[in-house]
């Protein structure tokens, strides 16, 4: 194992430590009124691998920084691989109280961290260093944190774990509203590298995970994995019944349930990133001009990795969002998206109607209006943007080794908002791009995209063949590799 050490600075006047061994998480207190408190909410070590990077990796929470000025103060999180912050790079920037952190962005802090402590037994350990800057506007004060450590373990196998096709588990119960208890619909939880994931609707009852789909003599109640260390979700506890199920208490709704076997932990969060498409929402109202209030012609918006967009033609009325299409019970506000900490466009404001519906009250036209549950924001695009078109690229190749130099099995990069993407098995040897499945004449290589200014992945090279084909010099595994042609970058996570 390769242990990387990670030193969280946050932002506090004056700080005292607080540990006991009966607790997993460290706690800063402060010493006086005026003082920030920090919490990181779940483990001290965590495992990297980049088929988890899209995990949540940790959550951080601060009180409010004084500046005694009576104005909204920002928060940066920065990180610094030299710890002068010379080279300080912003990871995230909020207004709240609490920032997450992929593990995806610990891991590539990892990268360059490496080897750069010269006392170390161990010439795999190394420190990057994070802090959170508390400011006021572009030229306010600003205040810096002291020092943290959390501990990254980087295996030497990335990305292998127990094989990106482990078997599946399965949820059934009441709680999950669309299981029940029953053996008709259970919700699949799939496995790649030993981490379980599933979008899963919860309710306020209990639910088991099962080892095998069928088989109620091989489930996993909460005392389970509690036993055997796992933290879990503060929405979940031992439902105390019969058979110790589970049991939310968090708020209805739509879920992503991820169980870390690696990191031992189960935690709840927004409903899973990744390629291909989610299930669609819907606008109606007098506002949305071409909908109405009726369910004739909603609008619908088209999903892609948890963000909805859509052109839609606006007026100085009012509209709302459904996430069931002829259900008006499904509906969504302006409240509902504001008290969950959405930043929401200028041009829209609530109502203030009997259902508290959206109002647009910016100039009448076509807008491009996008919902990013991610990032959590609302906003409009410039009058008549819209939405690009694109088709998929193949790439073949010996290090794409699922397909190989042939067109029998060539991998399909599906295409949204021109961004490319697929999970992609990869070992070091050569492939290509491809615009048109079966032509060799279509082929984009290195050269190509390095050429037209794109930022490539450290794991990807110039092979330096006859073709010029990427070669991938990582850790032979399965990945998600994304070309955002937008963007112009081409990324391996």
């Amino acid at each position: 194992m390769k242990k990387i050490t990670i030193l969280v600075l946050l932002i506090i006047t004056s700080l005292g430590y607080y540990s006991c061994e009966d607790e997993d998480n460290l706690k800063f207190i402060a010493k006086s009124p005026e003082a920030l408190a920090f919490t990181n909410s779940f483990l001290d070590e965590y495992v990297l691998t980049p088929v988890t990077a899209g995990n949540l990796g940790e959550r951080f929470t601060w009180n409010d920084a004084d500046f005694d000025v009576p104005t909204v103060v920002n928060y940066d999180l920065e990180k610094s691989i030299l710890g002068d912050f010379t080279d300080a790079e912003v990871v995230g920037t909020t207004t709240e109280n609490e920032l997450a952190v992929t593990i995806g962005n610990l891991l590539s802090s990892t990268d360059a961290g490496l080897d750069n402590d010269p006392n170390s037994q161990e010439p795999n350990i190394g420190d990057v260093y994070f802090r959170i800057r508390a400011y006021v506007g572009n030229s306010g004060p600003d205040a810096f944190s002291p020092v943290q450590t959390l501990t990254l373990v980087l295996p030497e196998d990335l990305g292998t774990g127990g094989g990106p096709n482990c078997p599946s588990i399965w949820v059934v119960g009441a709680g999950a509203v669309d299981a029940g208890w029953g053996w008709g619909t259970p919700i699949e939880f799939l496995c790649t590298d030993d981490v379980y994931k599933a979008n899963i609707t919860l309710v306020n009852d209990t639910f088991r995970f099962f080892l095998t789909e069928g088989d109620w003599g091989s489930g996993q109640n909460y005392p389970f994995y509690a036993n055997d260390g796992y933290t879990i979700d503060s929405n979940l506890e031992d439902a105390m019944d019969g058979d110790n199920n589970f049991r939310f208490i968090g708020t209805p709704g739509e879920y992503s349930l991820i169980v870390d076997t690696i990191n031992k932990t189960i935690m709840l969060g927004a409903p899973e990133i990744g390629p291909g498409n989610c299930d669609p929402i819907w606008v109606v109202g007098a506002g949305a001009v071409d909908a109405g209030w009726g369910w004739g012609t909603p609008i619908e918006f088209s999903c892609t990795d948890s963000v909805y967009r859509a052109n839609i033609n606006l007026v100085n009325d009012a509209f709302r969002f459904f996430l069931t299409e002829g259900d008006w019970g499904s509906g969504q506000n302006y409240p509902f998206y504001a008290n969950d900490g959405y930043t929401i466009d200028v041009n829209l404001e609530d109502a203030m109607d009997g259902d508290n519906n959206f109002r647009f009250i910016g100039t009448p036209g076509y807008y491009l209006l996008t919902v990013d549950t991610v990032n959590k924001t609302i906003t409009l695009g410039s009058p008549g943007q819209e939405l690009p078109n694109c088709s998929s690229v193949w790439v073949v190749g010996a290090g794409a080794v699922d397909a190989g130099w042939g067109w029998d099995t060539p991998i399909e990069f599906t295409c949204t908002d021109n961004a490319y993407s697929a999970y992609i098995n990869l070992t070091n040897d050569a492939f290509r791009f491809f615009l048109t499945e079966g032509d060799w004449g279509s082929g984009q290589n290195y050269p190509f995209y390095l050429n037209d200014g794109y930022t490539i992945d450290a794991n990807l090279e110039d092979a330096m063949d006859g073709d010029n084909n990427f070669l991938f010099t990582g850790t032979p595994g399965n990945y998600y590799l994304r070309v955002d042609t937008v963007n112009k970058t081409i990324i391996i996570q």
